[in-house]
This record gives structure tokens, C-alpha cells and sequence, in this order.
């Protein structure tokens, strides 16, 4: 409604013919149906689309999802049935069925999304637009804050930058950790200019945090710029692979599992598990402009707890060292474990790293008291992508080589 030139039927029309007709089986699509077998073979709706014949399919081996089309088609004709309509109903049968304790008028009060303004922040004298709450993208503009001016001054990846990154990063999630849900006022709190300075004092003076207490996913994203400069960052995830592992009957799709990984079973606790609670998640997507407005960059990454930490890496790889886009997603990793997830909550606290950062910086960090794991080169997972504007009105993407991903242009 706010900015299309065709309809959503349009729109979605090729989605539901690749849907129809079936893309080609991936081979990450392969390992994760390897990886989730017995569950893909308990559903009938995934075991129909990946499992035909009790075999796993072979990469190239295409994959038709008519269900999944024919949903397409009759949301983008009434995009309210989702929500009211029967393909709401058969989704809250299908829970009930299962034993879920659904009346359905939890479908029907989330019928009404209200689009939120981005949260915005400065680093390297850009504006960078983050997904507000219950995205962790404020969780980026801390980062931003806490190593703006200081990240810059250092070569690129070096130990002093790489410190610098991981403490913030690590302090992000510890103040995550204490005070944050989707909705309170803990992000407000966390980004307030006084803790925010705190904060810059504190990883100025200190040594790492270590652990602190109270892998694989199923997430796509996307970025895309128009030929009007209009840019969209776009992500979304089942949480895990397959996500709940349970596909609504008929219709192709198949449920995510994000409160179940985004909540906490620890009374009291800010992002605790409570009916209809919207819980913090791991997803985040951004764009960069100059002070003016004007598109600079924009891009995201799946991967988890590590998306809020590579994103930071790569705005710094673009704003303070000027990497061009396929740079800067290709540039070696590093990810401070553990996250958010509840199940790592507690676990000793590694600074893991792929090992084409040099052994003389990987030597250096360890001294500075990180407890360093090297992983092979490009194994620190993420699929990040990027399109860059520069003056002239060129634009160039990068795609990352860590996971299938592309980077295409159309005149």
C-alpha cells in the first residue's frame, strides 16, 4: 500500500509458480533434511515435499510444494484470512488437534500490524536504521555506540579492533540478558547516552567478561535496491531447521519454533514465557544512509546469536575501512559465545574465530584473555548480503561464500 506499482497477486505470482513447479533440491536443503530426518518423515506436509518415496532427495532433484502454492495464491488474493479467514482456521485446528491450548482468538488479536519506525544510530558519521523491538537491532546500535571512534583507529582485524567488537558484543548480550523483553523499556535503558558512556569507560578499563547466567537454523534473507534507490532488507526464520517440524495440513506451511529458542523458562525473568508474550529473537535487518538520507548500504545475515555481532562487523568493514560489499561478507569472522539461546546460557565464554586471522593476532587475543577456538576459514557460518550505492549512482553487491547465496543485477 505504501510504495508498490503492481499488485500483491502480481507480485507473488512467480513465488507460487516456483513453488508449483519446484526448485531444485540445494545441497544445503539436502544435509538439513539429513539432519532432521525422522522429523521430516513424521509430518506428513514436509515428508510429502522432501522425503517423496523415503528417500532423501539429491541435489538438483526438483521439489514441487502444490499446497504451498495454492496458500500463495489465496493469501495474496485476501491477505486478512490469515488472520480471520479459513486458512486461520485450519491453522488453529491443526494446533488444537495437536494439543496445543489455542481458543483462536489469539489468531484474530494479531489480525492488526501497526509498521513501527526503525531505530536509528551513528557510526563513523553514518545513520544506521535497525528493526526496533522484538528484533535485536537495537542490539547493533549498542555495539555501533560502544566502538564508534574507537574500532576505526585500528587496522582491519586487528586484535585491538577484534577485542573491542567481542567485549561490546558480549557486554550487548549480558544487558540482554538482564533487562530486555519485547516489551519493556530495556532497549530505551541500554541505549540511553549515560549507559552508553558507562559502557565505553568500562570496556576501556576492563578485561573480557567471561560466561554469564541467569546451532543450526532455518532462516532467508534478502536485500534489494530498486532502480529509484528505494533499498529493503528482508529476513525471516523458522528458528530452527524445519522450525517446529509441523506443517499445517493442505497448506503447505510449516510452523516456526522462535518462541521456544526466544524465551526463557526462569521465573521473573524480563523475557520469561507467559501467554501471548512476543519473545525477543535473533533476527535483524539494516540500512545505512548519510546524514541527508541518501542510501549508503544495506544488508543482514542469518546465523543465529551471531547475526547482532557479524552485522557489526560488517558495518565496520564498510564504514570504517571502506570494503566494497563482496569484501567485506567474504572478510574473516569471529562470533563470542555463548548467546542468548537457553540452552548455552552459562556455558564458558569462547571467542570463536576462522583461522584466516592470522596465528600472530590470534596469539595476541589470547594474551588479552579471550579463550580463543579457531575454526577452519569461512566457518564461522552466516549468509550475510550487501548492495552498496557510492556517489555515482553505482550499485554493487556482494554475496556471501559461506552458505548458497547470490549477488544479480538487472539493467
Amino acid at each position: 500500500r505504501r510504495g508498490a506499482t503492481r499488485s500483491l497477486a502480481e507480485l507473488w505470482e512467480p513465488a507460487a509458480r516456483l513453488a508449483e513447479h519446484g526448485l531444485p533440491c540445494s545441497a544445503k536443503t539436502r544435509d538439513d533434511v539429513r539432519s532432521a530426518l525422522d522429523a521430516v518423515r513424521s509430518d506428513p506436509g514436509l515428508a510429502s515435499v522432501y522425503v517423496d518415496g523415503g528417500l532423501v532427495p539429491l541435489v538438483g532433484d526438483r521439489l514441487p510444494q502444490p499446497d504451498l502454492a495454492r496458500t500463495i495464491r489465496e493469501l495474496a488474493h485476501d491477505p486478512a484470512s490469515f488472520y480471520t479467514g479459513s486458512l486461520a482456521e485450519r491453522c488453529v485446528a491443526a494446533l488444537r488437534d495437536a494439543g496445543a491450548p489455542f481458543s483462536g482468538d489469539e489468531w484474530v488479536a494479531t489480525g492488526t500490524v501497526t509498521p513501527e519506525q526503525a531505530l536509528s544510530g551513528r557510526y563513523a558519521g553514518a545513520v544506521i536504521h535497525q528493526t526496533p523491538l522484538p528484533t535485536p537491532g537495537w542490539m547493533v546500535l549498542h555495539q555501533a555506540a560502544l566502538c564508534d571512534g574507537v574500532v576505526g583507529s585500528s587496522p582491519l582485524l586487528s586484535a585491538a579492533a577484534i577485542d573491542r567488537m567481542a567485549r561490546a558484543a558480549r557486554t550487548a548480550f549480558e544487558d540482554r540478558l538482564r533487562w530486555c523483553s519485547a516489551d519493556n523499556d530495556g532497549a530505551a535503558r541500554i541505549l540511553d547516552p549515560g549507559h552508553i558512556r558507562a559502557g565505553r569507560d568500562r570496556l576501556s578499563a576492563t578485561a573480557p567478561a567471561g560466561a554469564f547466567t541467569v546451532a543450526g537454523g532455518d532462516t532467508t534473507s534478502l536485500v534489494t535496491v530498486d532502480r529509484d534507490g528505494r533499498a529493503v532488507s528482508f529476513i525471516h526464520s523458522l528458528a530452527f531447521t524445519f522450525g517446529a517440524k509441523f506443517t499445517v495440513p493442505g497448506t503447505g506451511i510449516v510452523l516456526n519454533n522462535r518462541l521456544g529458542r526466544g524465551a526463557y523458562l526462569i521465573d521473573g525473568h524480563p523475557n520469561e514465557v507467559r501467554p501471548r508474550r512476543k519473545p525477543l529473537h535473533t533476527l535483524n535487518a539494516w540500512i545505512v544512509t548519510d546524514e541527508a538520507g541518501a542510501l549508503l548500504h544495506v544488508g543482514n545475515t542469518p546465523g543465529g546469536d551471531g547475526q547482532v555481532q557479524w552485522n557489526m562487523q560488517l558495518l565496520s568493514h564498510l564504514l570504517d575501512h571502506g570494503l566494497d560489499p563482496q569484501e567485506a561478507v567474504s572478510a574473516p569472522r569471529f562470533t563470542v559465545f555463548p548467546g542468548s539461546d537457553a540452552n548455552v546460557l552459562g556455558d564458558p565464554a569462547e571467542l570463536r574465530i576462522e583461522a584466516d586471522v592470522p596465528p600472530e593476532v590470534r596469539t595476541a587475543l589470547s594474551e588479552m584473555g579471550h579463550d580463543v577456538r579457531t575454526l577452519e576459514p569461512l566457518g564461522a557460518e552466516g549468509s550475510a548480503q550487501i548492495i552498496s550505492l557510492d556517489p555515482r549512482g553505482v550499485l554493487s553487491g556482494g554475496s556471501d561464500p559461506r552458505q548458497e547465496g547470490v549477488a544479480l543485477g538487472v539493467e
